[in-house]
């Protein structure tokens, strides 16, 4: 199961979309799940051979991706998370892929901002669209 776990001050609570029991959880999945990494620093190619050359601040490893099918009895939850995130806090990010991957350290990317989205009318569902860092430095990875 896919879901976001955090601790603000409200107390712990995770946001999934709760369709884990749909088609053997494939419907809890995040969407456009997408791994980046990103040098933070200057950079600059040398006239003479083109070279590049670095001085690097740092490295940022994280994902974007997408919870979709959100119920709206969910949206407070994926309020709290978006708050929560952009006012500096870190989450668990659990996939629910293949190899069971779980990141806990992870904070908003500071180049994207959270969206939460109406999704479809007839069902009353949202998406969340995230982007994080994994704060810990590893590539943030997920294979369904």
């Amino acid at each position: 199961m896919a879901s976001v776990t955090f601790t603000d001050g409200t107390g712990t609570a995770t946001l999934d979309n709760g369709t884990t029991a749909i088609a053997a959880g494939v419907g809890s999945r995040f969407a456009s799940w997408t791994p980046f990494t990103r040098r933070i620093g200057e950079r600059a190619a040398a006239l003479g051979t083109g070279v590049t050359y670095a001085f690097t601040f740092r490295i940022d490893y994280g994902a974007s991706f997408s919870m979709r099918d959100i119920p709206a009895s969910e949206q407070s939850i994926a309020m709290r998370l978006i708050r929560h995130l952009v006012g500096g806090g870190v989450v668990t990010v659990t996939t629910g892929d293949t190899a069971s991957r779980t990141y806990t350290n992870c904070g908003i990317d500071p180049e994207a901002t959270p969206a939460l989205a109406f999704q479809d009318a007839q069902f009353l569902t949202y998406s969340l669209d995230l982007s994080v860092l994994n704060l810990s430095g590893a590539d943030m990875l997920c294979t369904y």
